[in-house]
């Protein structure tokens, strides 16, 4: 369960430092994982607290979203993102294959698209969601906003930019957290040489490896997936397994309002 709440801005919003902040509770420092804007001492931000179960541990997480204007109702209700798929996106050149993805798997009536860097992405998201969107998906994006994407609900997958190695590495820092990363399907040799380069990565330690079949979103680009990169495959695989976790939510939903 997710719960929001407001709070005071202590003093002025650095970019990559916690905020201090007071509320209810007292002066407490909170985590600040993406830009939230232009905010000054006094300022109202959203709070949002979580538990996060990873494996047998679970995480007691507050961050702070961004600001929050006089009079505006809760940003959104327990359930937050509410198991939405977020594709995080390193590279925004392979958006649109991975957009392509979600619609041709999921039939996904609404895939908005955040910049990485926009102030307040954590709201932007909560606001996305409320008004429809069955998935999102971060432009410019890195470890922090899988972990934003994770602490509000949501159901991050990683899009690994392969075959950089330091790149991937430097993908889950902030992260923290478990998050879903889509791999492509392939046959061998590529599988195994893909498999290779993961292997010494041990992701599999932390995360959820989901090998998935790329090839319906190439289908519905119209590309010829011979002539595929493994980045774009990369993508493709993510849009796809969006395009089905949207689909079951929206199964999901259907029964309990049934």
């Amino acid at each position: 369960m997710i719960t929001f709440h407001r709070a005071a801005l202590c003093e002025p919003a650095v970019e990559g430092h916690p905020l201090t902040v007071q509320d209810a509770g007292g002066i407490r420092t909170v985590e600040a994982t993406v830009p939230l804007g232009d905010l000054r001492a006094g300022d109202a931000v959203v709070l949002a607290e979580a538990s996060v179960e990873v494996g047998i541990e679970t995480f007691d997480l507050t961050i702070a979203l961004g600001g929050w204007p006089a009079g505006a109702p809760d940003p959104a209700g327990p359930l937050g993102l509410a198991s939405t798929p977020v594709i995080v996106l390193p590279d925004p050149v392979w958006s649109d294959l991975a957009t392509a993805g979600a619609l041709r798997a999921g039939q996904v009536p609404a895939c908005l698209r955040l910049p990485g860097d926009g102030p307040a992405l954590g709201l932007s998201m909560l606001v996305a969601v409320a008004e429809g969107a069955d998935v999102v998906l971060i432009e410019g994006g890195s470890g922090l906003h899988l972990r934003i994407a994770r602490v509000l609900g949501g159901r991050p997958l990683a899009v690994l930019p392969v075959p950089d190695r330091a790149a991937v590495e430097r993908m889950f820092q902030g992260c923290g957290l478990d998050v879903h990363v889509p791999i492509p399907s392939l046959a061998d040799p590529a599988r195994s040489r893909l498999h290779g380069f993961l292997g010494p990565l041990e992701l599999e330690a932390t995360h959820h490896l989901v090998e998935v079949d790329p090839a319906p979103a190439f289908a519905h680009a119209h590309l010829d997936i011979a002539q595929a990169s493994i980045e774009s495959l990369m993508a493709a695989a993510a849009g796809v397994l969006a395009g089905r976790l949207a689909a079951g939510n929206r199964r999901w939903r259907a029964q309990l309002e049934s």
